[in-house]
């Protein structure tokens, strides 16, 4: 029994099955909300049969969970999501004449394939739902949009945008039930598709020939059913008895504003259930000897401790306070479940649960992305990896295969372990021959000149191979593995059968990444349960731990990307994430309050970020809705506050010897300083040599965002893209309209796969045609190069010495060159924010304004280098172009220097030649310090830098 003081529900239906005999009970079905109800009540039966002789005879009845009853008389397969999205790409390559690869429509197929599973689930009728979208998509017209936008001259400009054009918005609206027509259709005929369709198949078959053989169903503490389950069920109804056990209390039922009562009170109301409940609902919350405690926590770590600390106290006469048997802990989503089974795995105590784990929180999930890695190198090597690889590249083949087989060594059994610690030990003498290593992988070979194969059949090679030397111990950390090991087999075993090698893997890893995986500890007798409250039906426990109950937790936020606006879900009866989410979660709450005797709430005032949560909107109910006595507790996180310490690397030997590298030895290069190097020496010195001397890998983002950064390459590998074929050619008018006329085309070639993409694609466009409109107003210009520099080195070799005896090699990747008039331009693309104006070449080399400065830095930067390359060989002038993304609708491009004459007044740098020589005093100066053993590399004294430096963590300045 879960529950001492309170009967629990699932007792209280055992009761009900005792009056039947045992040939009247191995002919009843009884249906279950969940799988997890059906661990809780079978030992119950068990018990049932033991102890009554008169059923030694006797089978035990059919226990099902109603999805499976219903799939199993759809006579219909549960298809592969990955292969569903496939097979729909196809068809809207057909209908809707949709020009995209598999990689671009994968997130907006997702997005399809859960709007049709909803309208299969609400037994929605497709057509009218379509009609009804059609038509308000027709009532704004791009005319209507241009009239509205004639009133917001702000606005007149994102008209560029294809997005308001007629033939995207038909795109989807005219043909939309054509396509879900054609998609229903084939997936019927092949006798497969996903939940909703089964469902809808299930509920309007007139034959029930898979219930048939039993005399009565019983469906036990169901609280909600979409339309397709109850119309299953009154259809069972019309052929046998049905009986209902509803797992319902008074206090929230017979309250009409109360939402944990909400669908319960509706099938009350049916005509159809309303028998199958009692005149009067009884009530187990309003115990006066319940005990609820509020916890407010410091720390999400002191939430997840003080649960642990817990479960390990002790009564007086030295038993458990909270035996397993009787106990539970409720969690609603995620967020706390990887510390929290990380901390229990500790504890000498049984578990029991089916949840849904994230995939990408295993550290199998992180070897399939390193062995993805490992196939993309080989694969994209122009030979076989024994014979034709780069050193460079042979170094991060090695590097990616030492941690993949570390990333493996916990799983395997010890004679493999022993294998991979010899061979992680010979990698370091073989970083420039692979040809001689894979003679000595002997196993693991296949990891590197199986290449040839696809990516499919290589990660399933691999795959298979961990697991048939899995290790066969039992914890927490390598059940959870196995787990995510043996997910992963079975996700892409049916993919080789039908898509075979063209698997991408930019679609596979996202696939797997956003993928939950059911995990599964089986110990219902004796094991504490761990449940998710949305799926604790038929659930009682005695004492009860809810955790992280903040707003936005308990219940938690819920968004799904939908192309059916609110209105239209609304109207017709689909459900409203948000409110399906607060009533399911509220219910899953009062009614594990219903039995229990203790109960423990907890949630975290401020997250470790410093932003201030709110309690749950259940426990401020909990708190002035009911006469329940509760005790609230604080429990703050004193922490010590350590000084935190000054870094700095003084420029001994060593680090003398790493600088060395940027030196000119024997007319051999070896690194190169660019101006990304330069500029972030003067932002922090310490930056430069984690970044650039210890090359420590960059792993948080600039607070820039990642949208700016993402944009920045897209734009610029796009204007390569397009002006590329035109080097050496002289640009005119024509030749520019076409390049407009192929924006859409490139992009959509070059955008990847996301779920923003069809943002960034708009975004996008609207920048290029406004950067080309630029270029059609300077036409004719003649093009010299686009990336200069990125495929040939652009360098030249500078004197730090009068004596010559040192020499550094400085290079640069130059956006775009091109001569219009007498005047070349040196073209750079800027999309973050950046300053147009300087008031000197000093001013560049001020690291209080490089921040800002950054760009004209690296503008005036290869415009010097270009100079000092090729200047000799002309006589035009140089102008430094910089075209600001950012201010591309409001400020022409270029660079302003600061009058000499007037202190206020800017005027445009046409030619940036006579500035030059001081750029280079300056830039000495600072490779002098640079290479200056006296000085040391020092944090930066502006905090502000550290907001956006990848390294923070690391100078404790976070």
């Amino acid at each position: 029994m879960k529950t001492v003081t309170h009967q629990p529900f699932l007792a209280q239906v055992m009761q009900q099955l005792h009056t039947y005999g045992p040939n009247t009970l191995e002919q009843c079905l009884l249906v279950f909300p969940t799988q997890l109800s059906i661990d809780y009540f079978q030992p119950l039966l068990d018990k049932l049969l033991n102890n009554r002789a008169e059923w030694e005879s006797g089978r035990l009845p059919t226990c099902l969970t109603l999805h499976q009853l219903m799939l199993t008389h759809s006579k219909m397969d549960l298809a592969h999501p990955f292969i569903l999205v496939r097979e729909l790409h196809a068809l809207a390559h057909e209908i809707l004449n949709k020009k995209e690869t598999f990689e671009q429509f994968y997130p907006w197929g997702i997005t399809l394939l859960q709007d049709f599973n909803y309208l299969d689930t609400y037994l929605i009728h497709a057509a009218d739902l379509f009609l009804a979208l059609m038509h308000q998509k027709q009532l704004t017209t791009p005319l209507e949009i241009r009239n509205f936008l004639d009133q917001n001259p702000l606005l007149q400009q994102a008209m560029h945008l294809s997005l308001f054009q007629k033939k995207e918005v038909s795109l989807f609206w005219e043909k939309l039930p054509l396509l879900y027509q054609a998609f229903t259709q084939n997936l019927i005929q092949q006798g497969k598709g996903y939940e909703g369709l089964c469902y809808r198949i299930a509920s309007e078959k007139s034959t029930l020939e898979t219930i048939i053989s039993y005399q009565k169903i019983m469906c036990i503490g169901f609280n909600l059913l979409s339309p397709a389950e109850e119309q299953f069920i009154v259809q069972c109804k019309a052929v046998m008895p049905v009986v209902f056990f509803w797992d319902a209390d008074a206090h929230y039922v017979d309250n009409e504003m109360h939402v944990a009562g909400y669908y319960l009170r509706k099938y009350r109301q049916k005509k159809c259930f309303q028998e199958s409940f009692p005149a009067a609902l009884e009530t187990y919350f309003n115990d006066g000897h319940k005990k609820i405690v509020i916890t407010e926590m410091g720390a999400t770590v002191a939430e997840v401790q003080a649960v642990v600390d817990a479960l390990q106290e002790k009564t007086e006469q030295g038993v458990p306070k909270f035996l397993p048997t009787q106990t539970a802990i409720v969690i609603s989503g995620t967020y706390l479940l990887m510390p929290l089974l990380d901390r229990l795995s500790s504890l000498p105590m049984q578990l029991h649960c089916r949840l849904n784990y994230p995939l990408s929180a295993t550290v199998i999930y992180t070897l399939i992305e390193k062995l993805v890695h490992l196939w993309e190198q080989s694969t994209t090597s122009s030979a076989k990896i024994c014979s034709g690889i780069s050193s460079c590249s042979c170094k991060h083949v090695m590097h990616n295969l030492a941690n993949s087989l570390a990333l493996l060594h916990p799983f395997v059994e010890t004679s493999i372990q022993a294998k991979i610690t010899a061979i992680l030990k010979w990698i370091p003498n073989f970083e420039s021959d692979l040809g001689a290593f894979i003679d000595k992988l002997g196993l693991f070979s296949l990891w590197l000149d199986d290449y040839n194969k696809g990516l499919l059949h290589y990660l399933y090679d691999i795959l298979s191979f961990l697991d048939n030397h899995f290790i066969h111990d039992h914890t927490l950390f390598l059940d959870l593995n196995r787990t995510a090991l043996q997910h992963i087999l079975a996700y892409i075993a049916p993919l080789i059968e039908v898509v075979g090698d063209s698997c991408t893997v930019r679609c596979l890893l996202q696939a797997l990444k956003e993928s939950t995986m059911l995990f599964h500890q089986h110990n219902p007798m004796t094991g504490l349960y761990i449940i998710e409250v949305s799926q604790s039906h038929n659930l009682d426990f005695e004492h009860i731990f809810f955790m992280d109950m903040r707003e936005g937790a308990f219940p938690r936020l819920s968004h799904e990307n939908s192309f059916l606006p609110y209105n239209i879900r609304n109207n017709f009866g689909l459900p409203l994430a948000h409110s399906a989410t607060e009533r399911i979660t509220a219910y899953g709450f009062y009614r594990l309050l219903q039995r229990a005797q203790s109960s423990y709430c907890s949630y975290t005032k401020q997250t470790h970020l410093g932003i201030v949560n709110q309690r749950s909107r259940f426990l401020l109910q909990l708190t002035f809705g009911t006469t329940l006595k509760i005790i609230e507790k604080q429990l703050p996180v004193n922490f010590t506050v350590l000084p935190t310490p000054v870094i700095s690397i003084e420029k001994d030997d060593k680090v003398m010897q790493l600088l060395e590298k940027f030196l000119v030895k024997e007319d051999l290069i070896s690194s190169n300083i660019t101006p990304s190097a330069l500029m972030s020496y003067l932002h922090c010195p310490l930056q430069f040599y984690f970044s650039y001397l210890l090359e420590l890998k960059q792993t948080v983002l600039p607070k820039d965002g990642t949208t700016a950064l993402e944009l920045g390459t897209l734009l610029h590998h796009i204007m390569e893209k397009l002006y590329r074929p035109f080097i050496g050619i002289k640009v005119d008018k024509s030749i520019v309209m076409q390049l407009q006329s192929k924006i859409q085309t490139v992009i959509q070639e070059t955008v990847p796969l996301g779920s923003d993409s069809h943002l960034s694609s708009a975004l996008l466009e609207k920048l290029l045609e406004r950067v080309l409109q630029l270029d059609y107003a300077d036409t004719p210009f003649t093009l010299l190069g686009v990336e200069v520099g990125k495929k040939e080195p652009m360098a030249m070799v500078l004197d730090l010495d009068i004596d010559k005896k040192r020499q550094v090699c400085l290079s640069g990747i130059i956006d775009r060159i091109d001569i219009k008039g007498d005047t070349i331009r040196i073209i750079d693309y800027k999309i973050g924010a950046s300053n147009s104006k300087i008031v000197s070449m000093a001013a560049l080399f001020d690291s209080a304004a490089i921040k800002k400065n950054k760009a004209i830095f690296q503008l005036v930067f290869y415009a010097w280098l270009y100079n000092a390359i090729y200047g000799a060989n002309h006589q035009q002038g140089i102008m430094p172009y910089l075209i600001n993304i950012r201010e591309l609708f409001s400020a022409p491009p270029g660079i302003c220097m600061q009058q000499p004459d007037h202190a206020k007044k800017y005027g445009l740098m046409e030619d940036i030649r006579p500035y030059l020589p001081a750029f280079e005093e300056q830039l000495l100066k600072l490779l002098l310090e640079i290479f200056d053993p006296t000085i040391p590399f020092r944090q930066t004294a502006d905090l502000s830098v550290c907001s956006y430096c990848p390294y923070v963590r690391i100078c404790q300045r976070d």
